[in-house]
């Protein structure tokens, strides 16, 4: 692997869970994402989340050597590293205490370390970092991950498991999403689904994800005796086939990916026949780390998909939001923040003049064609009448994907009318059943 040509930019796409990890990378030259296995000439793709610190020295080591370390009592393991960061945890090891997050993030350095080494390159241009679900607290515990790299925050992406598969998705043969694509799960404790759907009628086409879980449907190891194992398996074939049968009926699904090491073994034949039919099966374990791969890269190199799709998934702004201005001398709609990004991602600041009275007016359009809101923020202590021509500095933000924040600052118009001091903020539910609390 060769990155060191700076117009040859390198991107990657890192999976974290609470058990794996998984590496996917590409470059500008070569857009078509690799998955890092740590076995040579096999598709060993998972690297445990674990830690192992030698006894009686600074020295760590990760994923499967940590746990040989650990078996061979050479060191002591840390596991559940990315639910430990989460639940902020403070980690003792030999009367010495360890951030989770610090840990957490010496883990990222150590396995992304694995496909830099021999490349010139201390760390990617550009990371994506998917996880199951990117709530406030997860995004924090990646923030920090990314501060411990030396990543420029610009350079740093996160996004869902749901947006790392319908990035995966776009980025395959169109006949394999004609109609929806999902995936079954089989990872963890139990199985879950997404299904990925399209609104045909909108301009872009709007795509949209729905998970379920079955939490019935358990991974447990089989028996040790053959004739209960075998009755286990039938059983378990039984069930998942019963779960296809109900999340197929009367639906039209092009693909179905199955990921997870729990379909290892010879126990699904029946639910698979009937999976087959009339649809293409894939099995694999790296679909969210390639999601992440093409989501990285779409960020610099936008592609055909981008303007024809939009993504809503949980994390995205689901609205447009503006204001109507005079802008060069004509009075229009002027965009502030376009729906189909992430919450998380939202930072637009601006200067605006404020010719007369004391309110700013935003404009706020649903993509589902509910009607459009008009939401006026009062300026207080700024004169309602006459012309007083101030400065204002504006910050919006998302504090979630349900809540839209506006900060204002008089800045003044030089020596002509000095700044007030005063400032201002205001936060707002972005969905009309939920406007109540702003």
């Amino acid at each position: 692997m060769l990155f060191r040509e700076k117009k040859n930019r390198l991107f990657i796409g890192l999976e974290l869970n609470h058990v794996n990890a998984q590496i996917s990378f590409c470059s500008s030259e070569k857009p078509e994402p690799e998955t890092v296995s740590l076995v040579a000439g096999k598709e060993q793709f998972a690297i445990p989340t674990v830690l192992c610190k030698r006894k009686g020295v600074n020295q760590w080591f990760f994923g499967r050597d940590a746990q040989k370390r650990s078996e061979e009592e050479e060191g002591i393991l840390v596991d559940r590293l990315l639910a430990r960061a989460c639940a902020g945890e403070q980690i003792t090891l030999e009367e010495e205490q360890f951030d989770a997050v610090s840990l957490l993030a010496l883990f990222v350095k150590h396995s992304l370390s694995v496909m830099l080494l021999g490349s010139g390159v201390e760390r990617p241009d550009y990371l994506m970092i998917t996880v199951e679900q990117a709530d406030s607290r997860m995004l924090e515990v990646l923030s920090g991950v990314g501060s411990y790299l030396q990543m420029d925050r610009e350079h740093l992406f996160f996004q869902s498991h749901a947006e790392s598969f319908y990035q995966y998705c776009m980025h395959q043969p169109e006949e394999l999403r004609t109609h929806e694509v999902m995936i079954f799960e089989y990872a963890s404790d139990y199985l879950k689904s997404y299904r990925l759907e399209y609104n045909r009628k909108t301009n872009p086409i709007v795509a949209f994800t729905t998970q379920k879980e079955f939490p019935d449907m358990r991974l447990t190891p089989f028996s040790e005796d053959e004739t209960a194992a075998a009755q286990q398996a039938r059983q378990r074939d039984e069930e998942f086939a019963a779960i296809i049968g109900q999340e197929t009926a009367e639906r039209i699904v092009s693909c179905v990916y199955l990921i997870g090491d729990g379909y290892q073994g010879d126990w699904c034949k029946e639910s698979l026949r009937l999976l087959c039919s009339k649809r293409r099966v894939f099995q694999g374990n790296n679909l969210y780390s390639k999601g992440a791969c093409y989501a990285a890269y779409e960020r610099i190199h936008p592609g055909s998909a981008s303007s024809k799709y939009i993504f809503l998934g949980r994390d995205k702004i689901k609205v447009n939001i503006g204001m109507n201005a005079v802008v060069q001398g004509r009075e229009q709609y002027y965009p502030l923040i376009d729906a189909g990004v992430n919450w998380f991602d939202v930072k637009r600041e601006c200067d605006l003049m404020l010719e007369s009275g004391n309110e700013l007016t935003f404009v706020l359009t649903p993509l589902n064609g509910a009607q459009r809101r008009v939401l006026v923020m009062k300026l207080n202590g700024l004169s309602e009448e006459g012309t007083h021509m101030t400065r204002l500095h504006m910050a919006l933000w998302f504090p979630s994907e349900e809540r839209f924040a506006v900060r204002v600052e008089d800045l003044g118009f030089g020596s002509f009318f000095e700044s007030s001091g005063l400032s201002w903020e205001q936060e707002v539910a972005v969905s009309q059943e939920r406007a109540g609390g702003g």
